[in-house]
C-alpha cells in the first residue's frame, strides 16, 4: 500500500521553513547594506581627509622624509633631533612622495585608503577563523565601528566610526589592519603544520607593527598571546614560535 503525504502538510512545512529562514536572510542583507554605506562614508572621508588632530604632524613627517630620508630632522621644530613619528610606514610614504612628486596630502589620502583596506580585509579574514556564519564578518565590522558607547573616543587606535574618520591616514589605522592579518596568519600557523619560513615571517610582521605604532603593537602582542594560549600548541611548535619572538 502506498502512503501519500498530504499536499497541505508539505506546503505547511515549506511555509514554516521559509518563515524561519526569511528573518535571517533579511538580517544578512540589511547588515551587508549598512556595511556598504559605512564603507562608502569612509571612502568619502579619504577624499576629504579632515584637517583635525595630528594630521598636520603626519604631513610634516612625510614632508621631511620626502626631502631628506636619511637625515630628516625633527618634523615639529627646526632641529636635527630624532622623532618618534618616524617609522617604516612613514618612510614608505615619504619615498612615495619623493618618487612620484605627489602632494603630501595626496600621499596621506593613499595612506588612508591603504589603512582602511587593510583594516576591513583583516577583520574579515580574522573573523573567518572564528566563525563560518555568512553574516559574522559583516556584524563584526559593524560592532567594531559602532559599539563604543555614547561618548566618542577620538584617539589613535580606537576604531569607532567618529575616531576612524579622523585617524584614517594615521599609522595606527595601518598597523591595526596589519594586526588583524597577523592574528589570522598566526591562527593558521597554530592550527596547521607551518614551516620556519611562516614563523619567521610572523616575527618580521610583528616587528613592523611594533615599529610603526607602539600602542597598536601592544594590542597586537596581547592578541597574539591570547591566540597562542587558546590554541595550546604542541612541543614541536614552540621552537618556531621562539624564533618568531627573537626575530620580532
Amino acid at each position: 500500500m502506498t502512503v501519500r503525504s498530504s499536499p497541505s502538510g508539505v506546503s505547511g512545512e515549506t511555509g514554516a521553513r521559509r518563515s524561519a529562514l526569511r528573518p535571517a536572510a533579511v538580517g544578512r542583507v540589511l547588515a551587508t547594506g549598512v556595511t556598504g554605506l559605512v564603507l562608502l562614508l569612509l571612502t568619502l572621508v579619504v577624499v576629504r581627509l579632515p584637517w583635525m588632530g595630528d594630521l598636520g604632524i603626519h604631513a610634516a613627517t612625510v614632508q621631511r622624509l620626502r626631502h631628506a630620508p636619511l637625515a630628516p630632522g625633527n618634523p615639529l621644530v627646526d632641529a636635527n633631533t630624532p622623532s618618534p613619528y618616524y617609522s617604516p610606514w612613514t618612510l614608505v610614504l615619504g619615498g612615495v612622495a619623493r618618487a612620484t612628486g605627489l602632494d603630501v596630502f595626496v600621499v596621506l589620502r593613499l595612506a588612508a585608503a591603504a589603512g582602511l583596506a587593510l583594516l576591513v580585509t583583516g577583520v574579515w579574514r580574522y573573523v573567518r577563523t572564528l566563525s563560518a556564519h555568512p553574516a559574522a564578518p559583516v556584524l563584526a565590522l559593524l560592532s567594531l565601528l559602532f559599539l563604543w558607547g555614547t561618548e566618542p573616543l577620538l584617539w589613535s587606535g580606537f576604531t569607532g566610526l567618529h575616531s576612524l574618520a579622523l585617524t584614517a591616514a594615521y599609522p595606527s589605522t595601518f598597523t591595526l589592519g596589519l594586526a588583524f592579518h597577523f592574528w589570522t596568519w598566526l591562527s593558521g600557523a597554530l592550527r596547521r603544520p607551518a614551516g620556519w619560513g611562516v614563523w619567521l615571517g610572523l616575527g618580521v610582521l610583528w616587528a613592523v607593527i611594533l615599529l610603526c605604532h607602539q600602542f597598536s603593537g601592544v594590542v597586537t602582542t596581547a592578541g597574539a598571546a591570547a591566540t597562542v594560549a587558546a590554541a595550546r600548541p604542541g612541543r614541536a611548535v614552540w621552537p618556531r614560535l621562539g624564533g618568531a619572538l627573537l626575530l620580532g
